[in-house]
């Protein structure tokens, strides 16, 4: 499991934050978003939507319909104060055309970049970035948002390497290339992605997000005592020197890491099967455990500069709306209503440290 520090604040002591943003949201489609925006409105004042979906939002159109979509369940499901923005799914064919199109639309804040075959549905995406060059230069003009899962998917990489050799040989160039490109490395999970945003000049517009679970876990709640499919993810966890390292950058105060939860749920039986899929469903609790993992090293303190930095890199305007926590531990429940199925929320039927109260 994880091996998050000591350090506490008494039980019932209470916290005001700014009101968190998620920008990196998986809603899904079909019945779950009936399921899945709820739950996220209960904590987010902005969620920015994950397009891997089937079939992917590749276009402006597309984006559109998957907008109202989510909107639509936004109002059924009373989170009218959570606002939801866009970003489409960036292929080897994505025109500029399509950039200018798209930049028509407030709520469309760029693009994401799946290298092919690296996760969930990204089989559509990105084999040679260097296609993608007349686009990166656009969105570079236009001041818009390229997120990118930064891992290679060659066969021959090892897991545990994949964020390390993209570093190598894919955003360490597209940086030089685009200095001006405003860039997401998502859910970073190395100290190597540390690092490497950490060396960035302090005129630089690339920033890092960090998951909840990947600075509360290490690969040892993965593995150890049997292989646990509700925490394989992509990026998988990796060693706790990369975890400790990844909570030292969250709330380092930097400017430079980000809030990005990568909820991303499965059901049950796709996760529990002879090939299970990737993904951890934390947005039931993601904001209650950044809280705690920042807690566990004393920086409570730490928490408005990592949310604010991801607002402020977006354009955000929230009218200083804040959230306020309490430390008072409640339980998970084992499963989740997922549209007509059920999915296991990270920590199922364990406790939470802190609770939203306002």
């Amino acid at each position: 499991m994880s091996s998050l520090a000591s350090s506490s604040v008494p039980n019932g002591t209470k916290i005001t934050i700014p009101y968190p943003c998620d920008f990196h949201h998986h809603f899904r489609q079909g019945p779950a978003i009936s399921s899945l925006v709820p739950i996220a409105s209960q904590r987010f004042g902005t969620a920015l939507a994950m397009p891997n979906t089937k079939p992917p939002i590749t276009t402006v159109p597309l984006a559109i319909a998957y907008h109202d979509e989510l909107m639509a369940a936004r109002k059924e499901g009373g989170g009218e104060m959570m606002e939801i923005v866009n970003v489409l799914y960036l292929t080897d064919n994505t025109t500029v055309e399509t950039v200018d199109e798209m930049a028509k639309h407030d709520f469309i804040v760029g693009f994401k970049y799946y290298p092919a075959g690296a996760t969930t549905n990204s089989d559509f995406g990105v084999t040679d970035f260097l296609k993608c060059y007349p686009v990166f230069s656009r969105l570079s003009d236009l001041n818009m948002v390229l997120c990118i899962h930064s891992e290679v998917s060659t066969p021959t990489v090892d897991i545990f390497d994949r964020e390390k050799v993209f570093i190598e040989t894919v955003i360490t160039k597209i940086v030089k290339d685009f200095p001006n490109l405003k860039i997401v490395m998502e859910h970073i999970s190395t100290i190597h992605g540390v690092n490497f945003i950490k060396s960035l000049p302090e005129t630089s517009k690339v920033v890092g997000s960090i998951t909840p679970h990947h600075i509360m876990y290490n690969r040892n709640a993965l593995l150890v005592g049997g292989v646990k499919p509700h925490f394989y993810c992509l990026p998988i966890l990796k060693r706790e020197t990369h975890r400790a390292a990844l909570l030292e950058a969250a709330s380092s105060q930097s400017g430079r890491f980000i809030m990005g939860t990568d909820s991303a749920p499965h059901t049950v039986g796709s996760k529990e099967s002879s090939c299970g899929c990737a993904g951890v469903f934390n947005g039931h609790a993601a904001v209650e455990m950044y809280v705690e993992a920042f807690e566990s090293v004393g920086r409570l303190d730490a928490l408005e500069d990592f949310i604010e930095t991801g607002k402020k890199f977006y354009g955000i305007q929230d009218g200083g709306r804040t959230m306020e926590l309490v430390k008072e531990e409640w339980r998970v429940e084992e499963s989740m209503e997922l549209g007509e199925d059920v999915v296991k929320p990270l920590r199922a039927g364990e406790m939470v440290k802190w609770k939203i109260v306002r």
